[in-house]
C-alpha cells in the first residue's frame, strides 16, 4: 500500500470510531448575532463589487481616450484633409441638384 493510502485508511478508520451522537447547536442569540453581521456585510461587499466595476470602467474609457488621441495625431494634418471633404462636399452638392 502506498503511504497516501496508509493515511487515507487511518482517517477513515478513526470516522469510523467517532461516536454518533448529535452535534451541540449554537445558542440563539449566536445565531441571531451571526445572521445580522452577514447580513450587513454583503451591502458592503456589493457596494465594494460595483466601485470595483465603476473603477475598472473608467480605466478602460481612460485607455481608449488615449488610443484615440494617438491615432488622431499619427495622421497627417493641414490642407489634404480639408480638400477632401471639399470635395466630399461638392460632389454631395452636385448629385442633389437636378
Amino acid at each position: 500500500m502506498r503511504r497516501s493510502d496508509q493515511k487515507l485508511q487511518r482517517l477513515l478508520d478513526a470516522a469510523a470510531k467517532a461516536r454518533r451522537g448529535a452535534a451541540d447547536t449554537a445558542p440563539p442569540s449566536l445565531e441571531t448575532r451571526i445572521l445580522a453581521q452577514w447580513q450587513s456585510a454583503s451591502a458592503e461587499d456589493d457596494l465594494v463589487l460595483l466601485c470595483a466595476f465603476f473603477r475598472h470602467a473608467l480605466l478602460g474609457a481612460v485607455l481608449a481616450l488615449l488610443l484615440i488621441a494617438a491615432w488622431s495625431f499619427t495622421r497627417p494634418h493641414g490642407d489634404d484633409v480639408a480638400g477632401e471633404a471639399a470635395i466630399g462636399t461638392y460632389e454631395i452638392q452636385m448629385g442633389l441638384n437636378p
